[in-house]
């Protein structure tokens, strides 16, 4: 139901068209009344509905102050005005606002009011409906391009830095958040026109958060207050980052970390940083097939000084522990895709289909095939 959200100072008014108006007939419901604007902005600001019909001369707060309050706030809600001014100045000021209509109280047609309802109820849906499937479209493509396959989002992201995202080029920070039942809460608290965010929504109650530099503060807040009431409540951070790149960066940097954390049960936040490092590049680059030496090079060790830090942080050896994880990305790819089992291979850095079948046999102790047709039945 569109939620609908009545001011008025004048009582008779207010009640008047909650009683004589079908809103259900418009998917309509009045979840609240106001006699003033600066209550009306209140009662906006708890219940977030997406039509506000308003007088324009009321007490405390007028509707042409509560409508620019709305609009500033909550660009897409929809407002009505009621007036009694037959003045022109204030419809156009009210236009100009962005408000959808203008209804003169002397001259009130339950017919007109109805043709605003409908046309305004049918803009709400579409726009609802088109928001859905650009969001959900936007965190497939995000996910798929995230476990590396190729498609479109790339492209996306470009387009989106062309328009929505150009924010984008101050200082930002990238949040990946964990355990968060209360997205929509935090979404509406840190709304401002001038601190804009970004939410894509990744897996199970996961999301990547995008704010400005100079939100964090404000943003970590409200994260240690749902954390007060939800301790699941898990988060990592990346920044200051600046435009594409590093947002590109950025989001794979911390969505392969969280992955690994959550297979192995680890948080890597107290390893020595040459072992995240050595970490990050296995597992970012998991197609390659690396040695010890290579690693301990790129993180700025002798081998035998990297082996002896390897094992010390990680409780096992480099061989047995990217073996495992090979075997365990072996293991999503298999769950959650329906890739071939020689493009499973070759993701993990084994070129032989064959080989790759007998290797994750003597790894799980069944086939591939059957380790993929075992996990489909038990979804069912």
């Amino acid at each position: 139901m569109i939620k609908v959200l009545i001011a008025d100072d004048e009582l008779i008014v207010r009640k008047g068209l909650i009683a004589t108006v079908d809103w259900k007939k418009f998917g309509m419901e009045v979840i609240a009344e106001a006699p003033n604007g600066q209550k009306a902005w209140e009662l906006f600001q708890q219940y977030s509905p997406e039509l506000v019909i308003t007088d324009i001369v009321m007490p405390v707060m007028t509707g042409i102050e509560l409508a620019r309050n709305i609009k500033q706030y909550s660009p897409t809600t929809k407002i009505l005005l009621l007036s009694c001014h037959r003045d022109f100045s204030f419809a156009q000021e009210g236009i100009n606002i962005g408000a959808s209509g203008y209804i003169l109280k002397t001259a009130f047609s339950d017919q007109q009011f109805e043709e605003y309802l409908g046309r305004i109820g049918n803009e709400i849906n579409h726009t609802n409906i088109q928001n859905s499937y650009d969001s959900s479209y936007l965190a497939k493509e995000f996910y798929e391009w995230l476990c590396d396959f190729d498609n479109s989002f790339p492209k996306l992201v470009e387009e989106l830095f062309s328009n929505e995202w150009k924010w984008m080029v101050n200082p930002y920070y990238i949040y990946l958040i964990n355990g968060l039942n209360s997205i929509e809460t935090i979404q509406k608290k840190m709304y401002r026109g001038e601190k804009p965010f970004t939410i894509i929504p990744c897996g199970h109650e996961q999301a990547f958060i995008f704010i400005l530099e100079k939100s964090k503060a404000d943003f970590e807040h409200l994260l240690v207050e749902a954390r007060s009431k939800d301790p699941s409540t898990r988060w990592m951070v990346h920044g200051p980052n600046r435009g594409m790149k590093e947002w590109m960066d950025g989001v794979t940097n911390l969505f392969h970390r969280f992955k690994f954390e959550k297979q192995f049960k680890v948080s890597m936040e107290d390893w020595p940083l040459p072992i995240q490092k050595a970490v990050q590049i296995m597992i970012q680059e998991l197609d390659q097939s690396f040695s010890s030496s290579y690693i301990a090079r790129e993180v700025g060790l002798s081998r035998s000084h990297f082996s002896t830090m390897f094992k010390k942080t990680v409780g096992e050896s480099f061989i047995t522990f990217i073996e495992k994880l090979k075997v365990k990305a072996a293991c999503e790819l298999l769950k959650n895709t329906s890739l071939p089992l020689q493009d499973i291979g070759e993701k993990i850095g084994i070129q032989d289909g064959k080989y790759f079948s007998k290797w994750f046999k003597k790894c799980m102790g069944r086939t591939p095939s059957d380790y993929r047709q075992n996990k489909k039945e038990n979804v069912r």
